[in-house]
């Protein structure tokens, strides 16, 4: 079983980019946690997004 860590642990985290922080402060949820593996691929789908 994956860990699963808090939206600030993420931020606090120096395994992310500070742009890559950026982007997770507005897309991870408060009260919620994540496994690393989730929050790549969010980071990865976001990257890819085309912007208007």
């Amino acid at each position: 079983m994956e860990s699963k860590f808090t939206k600030d642990q993420f931020l606090d985290s120096k395994q992310f980019e500070q742009e890559e922080r950026y982007i997770l402060e507005v897309l991870l949820e408060a009260n919620k946690t994540y496994t690393m593996k989730e929050v790549k691929e969010l980071l990865k789908k976001e990257k890819k997004r085309k912007v208007r």
